[in-house]
């Protein structure tokens, strides 16, 4: 693998690089000195002077363009050479606007460079760059306004999707599902909202919203379930909890709290990545919401960095396979291999497993077979507006 940061020395009165290069790294001086320097009509003018600790050709880094002038050595000078390609994913990562900044910034800086050197022309592959990246972040933009405008204007809402007992065939559970539901009655994709919502921190609003609603809704469920399987244990509401959540734990907690609830009929679910980015932070946390008596799954297992030791550190009473080793049941024995493994790992640890992503009798049939306690899917049903939740509980729907 080509490494993307190296050094380089280069001899007094070498060229580093020429305006109209193509530009693929930046430099950061170790020791000596260069000129930067435009070309004009009567020869060059230097625009700048450089020494130990200073930065040039970054500019190439964020915009992807030739270089604008010309650098070169004033004496022996030694460098630590930038890849460009170091930066390309954390620039794409990016906020869209903090691209647009960084580029508006560049495009006027080069424009009085070329105003300097007497150049009156405009890159059109730039300005073409920039006008994509200004629509991008507009429309990131406008979707974080509107995202906002919804909360306030009711467009969220939640949907319920049943968690199925394997064994017993009835609901056992339901997972609250986030739903924008547009003022025009179209749905924003989850896909779409969620990520940005979590970018700009606005999933804390919208997770405390969702977490009251899900609350006050178990109730509901509960006592419409009792009244029609009243042999059957009432369901568990499971809720999507976000990393910025957890930064809140009191909230949570009074949310709980004031929800009237019993704790035992909460399920948090976290995905693997949180705990990977601090895990500390997380183990105090989900301690504290396991000391107020609620549940907590972790979601996706087996598709990220999950290790063993968090499973046994961690206060986890649910592991939730991800719907990728379900769908593939049929297709792949490592597949039932891995959904086995886990099933067996889960005994041990005195977890439950739910499967999601059943599409299939198959699937729900040799799940069960395979330790699964509990299944969610199309297979069931769909996520459920609340009404619609309700009509199902009143069918007295098994599987």
């Amino acid at each position: 693998m080509a490494q993307m940061i190296f050094s380089k020395t280069y001899s007094a009165g070498q060229k580093i690089f020429a305006m109209g290069d193509e530009g693929r790294n930046a430099y950061f001086i170790e020791r000596g000195r260069v000129q930067v320097s435009l070309p004009k009509d009567d020869g060059e003018t230097i625009i700048a002077e450089l020494g130990k600790g200073e930065i040039f050709g970054e500019m190439s880094m964020i915009d992807d363009v030739p270089r604008s002038a010309t650098v070169t050595a004033v004496e022996d000078t030694e460098v630590i050479v930038i890849q460009r390609s170091r930066f390309i994913q954390p620039l794409k990562s990016a906020h869209p606007m903090m691209n647009l900044l960084l580029r508006i910034v560049l495009a006027r800086f080069r424009d009085a460079q070329r105003q300097l050197s007497g150049m009156r022309t405009t890159s059109s592959e730039m300005n073409t760059s920039l006008e994509e990246i200004r629509s991008l972040a507009f429309d990131r933009i406008n979707t974080e306004r509107d995202m906002r405008r919804g909360l306030d204007a009711g467009e969220f809402e939640m949907h319920y999707q049943p968690i199925t007992s394997l064994d017993g065939g009835h609901i056992a559970g339901f997972e609250a599902l986030m739903r924008w539901r547009k003022d025009d009655g179209g749905f924003v994709s989850p896909v779409e909202f969620i990520p940005l919502a979590e970018e700009t921190g606005l999933i804390v609003e919208l997770g405390r919203w969702a977490l009251e609603t899900s609350l006050k809704e178990q109730k509901n469920l509960a006592g419409r379930f009792n009244e029609n399987f009243p042999a059957v244990a009432a369901p568990f509401m499971s809720v999507n909890v976000s990393g910025l959540q957890l930064s809140e734990i009191d909230r949570l907690a009074d949310i709980i709290d004031a929800s009237g609830t019993p704790p035992g009929d909460i399920k948090l679910e976290i995905t693997e990545t949180l705990m990977v980015e601090n895990f500390d932070h997380a183990k105090a946390a989900l301690d504290k919401l396991k000391d107020l008596g609620v549940l907590i799954a972790i979601d996706d297992f087996g598709t990220g960095y999950s290790s063993l030791s968090y499973l046994h550190q961690l206060p986890f009473d649910t592991l939730k396979i991800d719907r990728v080793f379900v769908t593939n049941m049929d297709k792949s024995e490592s597949s039932q291999r891995i959904v086995r493994s886990i099933a067996q790992l889960a005994l041990a640890l005195d977890m439950n497993i739910v499967a999601e992503g059943i599409e299939e009798q198959a699937q729900m049939d040799a799940l069960r077979d395979l330790g699964c306690q509990y299944g969610q899917g199309f297979f069931m049903s769909k996520p459920l507006t609340t009404d619609a939740a309700h009509e199902l509980i009143d069918s007295k729907a098994t599987w």
